[in-house]
């Protein structure tokens, strides 16, 4: 006779998604918490997306996500500097990039606001921005992305097309449009104003305090499907090769590897991972 299994398959089942779900929310190297969270906010962390909610920490190559739902979220870094993102926003935070910056704006509104002698970074499709000394309000668009620099001083590097850094004072707006050369004004326009965010235009103060000694988990939603992470894959070559690492256990999902084969050539990086070349054969003597 056989002997009774010491675990049944449904409790085994259940124990690996629980398992899972702590790696999920515990992998992260912790650097802030949501202090704030107006609406629906996301988190791909891991093979996980999971919902986000005020007390929840956050650290390096997490996702932050808002979509329609999402109105409003802030995060309070443990060095007081902060992020706050608006909706219709996709950005990832200190990513493995040059110039350490703090986070990554792939699309949508962000504030990002320095602490006090500690000059923070932010890079995005269209610019990388450093030296940031106070506030700044950044716009990255499909289109074309705008910078203005509320607060303090900042300089601002152009990708689309490369170009010189420029630095930007403060009240200080730089647009660009497409591939055009951008264009710096020296106030926001009316246009910009009405197009940020409400929240990014007060003053708010620190509430990182609050969750002091609170271990808020976030929820897991489900498993990350290649669509969540496609804007990421197919994101610029240096960000695609940070992350490459990141997304490859989620290539042993046969949908995962479908989607990733099928648009190979947005990302071929991926062919070596995915069509490794045969081993070489040994030599004869």
């Amino acid at each position: 006779m056989f002997a009774k299994p010491l675990i049944s398959a449904t409790r085994l089942a259940a124990l690996s998604l629980l398992l899972g779900s702590l790696v999920a929310t515990a992998s992260a190297a912790p650097l802030g918490v949501v202090t704030m969270l107006e609406g629906e906010a996301t988190l791909l962390r891991d093979n996980a997306r999971l919902a986000l909610a005020e007390g929840v920490r956050v650290g390096s190559d997490d996702i932050i996500e808002l979509g329609a739902k999402g109105r409003f979220l802030r995060v309070e870094f443990d060095d007081g500097a902060s992020l706050a993102l608006g909706p219709e926003t996709r950005a990832q935070l200190a990513p493995a990039l040059k110039g350490t910056p703090r986070a990554y704006l792939l699309r949508g509104w962000a504030k990002l606001s320095a602490a006090k002698g500690k000059p923070a970074a932010l890079a995005s499709p269209w610019f990388e921005l450093s030296g940031l000394t106070r506030d700044a309000v950044i716009s990255a668009q499909a289109e074309g992305a705008q910078v203005f620099a509320e607060a303090g001083e900042l300089s601002l590097r152009p990708l689309k097309p490369a170009g010189a850094a420029v630095t930007m004072k403060s009240g200080e707006l730089l647009s660009q449009l497409g591939s055009a050369k951008p264009e710096t004004a020296s106030r926001p326009t009316p246009a910009f104003v009405q197009a940020a965010p409400r929240a990014f235009l007060d003053s708010l103060p620190p509430r990182a305090d609050k969750f002091k000694g609170k271990d808020v988990a976030p929820k897991r939603l489900a498993d990350i499907a290649y669509a969540d992470a496609q804007p990421w894959i197919d994101a610029e070559p240096a960000l695609r090769r940070a992350n490459l690492a990141r997304w490859k256990p989620l290539a042993r999902n046969p949908e995962f590897r479908k989607g990733l084969a099928a648009d190979l050539k947005a990302h071929p990086e991926w062919e070596p991972v995915l069509f490794p070349p045969p081993p070489a054969s040994t030599p004869k003597y």
